[in-house]
């Protein structure tokens, strides 16, 4: 199972200031040194040193979180204690808080912490120079420690730059499970199975009666299209540990992404029966899997039905960016626009509503909205609200600089462009927004108009075995499927299109 969290993805600069990184620290040897935590209590170190077993090599984040929460219980004022909750808090509002604390308490803590602790606010504050620039001092200080390399390869990854996470652990020459099976994830993204499977072997026979790395396993096998190999590790992570839900609910996903979807539905109630004490981030994720069930099956009424139910949960937990991004997705399959208007509408106001996200996440979740808003406009053909919404993100992006935001907006103005029949230009932007099943679809049409056939071929084969459990693949991927694997289907990425 990945880690799951909240944070997400900044730009390209990343891999250029990790190359070029401060790396003056003379008075440290960086192949020994280990940074210092700064707390009164060897009761504490204890604990941390037990958060780290539990979430990265057990995959256990809950329970890390139960010891970080004794750990900074202890003694309140162990700034980098209450870092390391924020990071992997599944409490949208643990993690806002307790980045609140650890940057109020940042002078208790030792340089380097102060310098991790820093870090982090700048990257939520979206002073991302400033935050690459302090992981790369972070890291030529301390390139063996193994906080600072869990925190910046999962920063790495969390923000798409894969292949810099991958070179960071491997300098780092630390034999770590947890991180051998971020590295196995990382190969994974980058679709270089062979890679990812070499490394979930290596993963598996470090902890051979653990059941995260079955779970592991299963998860890039399914990723990969092996969907009954990956149900058969699902179980044999179950049959180690039967409480190991992420696994329960992995065959569910699997189902759906087969295409059955009432059997995905049966284990989904399975699941949710068995483990009725979620998290909350998680209980979301896998009703928001559920709910996309009905998408798939074009069933629109039960689909609303499901989705506002999670909506209706998260706004009466006050977990308001959730909120908006359930209202965005139930916006994108509508049929009538107005409909789809109404519940982006519900999105903008969720957004403004909100008291305990980080700036960031909001941001964020802003740009996806105004996406939607752009596609919706190009849909009815409203080309000045097309503009006007493509306007407001690309100067959310200038100021912002912010991948997800970035991918956000190439999306967008990719399907502006394509629209108007401006597909070298289109090309261009689709490119950059190489894993979503939307900008993907457009991609190999806008090859095909060119006349680039390798191109076009490449994006096919990408996007038919494209198994991702998120919404955009199930609006996208299985009609697409069904004309890609029909050898009598003419114009097959033409036809996906229609």
């Amino acid at each position: 199972m990945a880690v799951v969290h909240l944070l997400r993805k900044t730009n390209g600069m990343v891999g250029i200031l990790l190359l070029f990184g401060a790396a003056a620290f003379a008075q440290i040897d960086p192949q020994t040194a280990v940074m210092p935590l700064t707390t009164k209590s060897p009761k504490v170190l204890q604990l941390v040193d037990q958060a780290w077993k539990l979430n990265l090599d057990e995959v256990e984040t809950e329970k890390a979180v139960e010891v970080l929460q004794k750990a900074v219980a202890i003694d309140p004022d162990f700034a980098f204690g209450h870092q390391l909750l924020a990071s992997i808090s599944l409490d949208p509002r643990e993690q806002v808080s307790e980045q609140q604390l650890a940057y109020k308490l940042r002078d208790h803590a030792s340089p380097s912490e102060r310098l991790a602790i820093e870090w982090w606010q700048d990257s939520s504050d979206h002073q991302l120079i400033s935050a690459i620039t302090k992981m790369n001092d972070l890291l030529s200080q301390y390139p063996r420690d193994r906080w600072v390399v869990f925190l910046s390869t999962w920063w790495l990854q969390a923000n798409t730059q894969y292949a810099r996470s991958i070179a960071v652990y491997e300098k780092s020459g630390l034999d770590s499970p947890g991180l051998i099976n971020n590295t196995a994830y990382c190969y994974a993204y980058m679709r270089q199975f062979d890679k990812a499977f070499a490394w979930m072997d290596k993963y598996v026979a470090a902890l051979p009666n653990d059941p995260n790395p079955q779970d592991s396993y299963a998860e890039i096998l399914r990723m990969a299209g092996h969907f009954s190999s990956a149900v058969d590790h699902y179980r044999k992570a179950l049959a180690i540990n039967p409480k190991f839900y992420s696994s329960e609910f992995g065959i569910a996903d699997t189902y759906s992404l087969m295409g059955d979807q009432a059997k995905a539905r049966e284990e989904y109630k399975v699941a949710f029966q068995e483990f009725p004490s979620l998290p909350e981030l998680h209980l979301v994720q896998w009703k928001t899997r559920e709910a996309i069930t009905y998408v798939r099956e074009s069933d629109i009424p039960g689909a609303d039905k499901a989705f506002q139910a999670i909506a209706d949960y998260a706004h009466s937990n006050n977990m308001h960016q959730v909120e908006a991004d359930i209202y965005r997705q139930m916006a994108m399959y509508q049929m009538d626009p107005k409909r789809t208007t109404a519940y982006l509408d519900q999105a903008d106001a969720a957004v403004d509503e909100a008291t305990n996200a980080m700036p960031l996440f909001l941001q964020q979740e802003q740009a996806q909205i105004l996406r939607a808003r752009v596609e919706l406009a190009i849909r009815t053909g409203n080309k000045d609200m097309a503009r006007t919404n493509l306007a407001k993100l690309a100067d959310l992006s200038d100021k912002a600089n912010d991948q997800v935001i970035e991918t956000a907006y190439h999306g967008a103005a990719g399907a502006q462009l394509f629209t108007q029949k401006k597909y070298d230009q289109a090309i261009s932007h689709l490119e950059e927004d190489p894993s979503n099943a939307l900008s993907l679809k457009l991609l190999a049409a806008a090859y095909q108009k060119i006349g680039y056939s390798a191109g076009m071929k490449r994006t096919d084969d990408t996007l038919a075995n494209l198994n991702d459990p998120s919404l955009e693949q199930a609006l996208v991927v299985p009609a697409f499927r069904k004309c890609y694997e029909d050898p009598t289907c003419a114009g097959r990425t033409a036809a996906a299109l229609r």
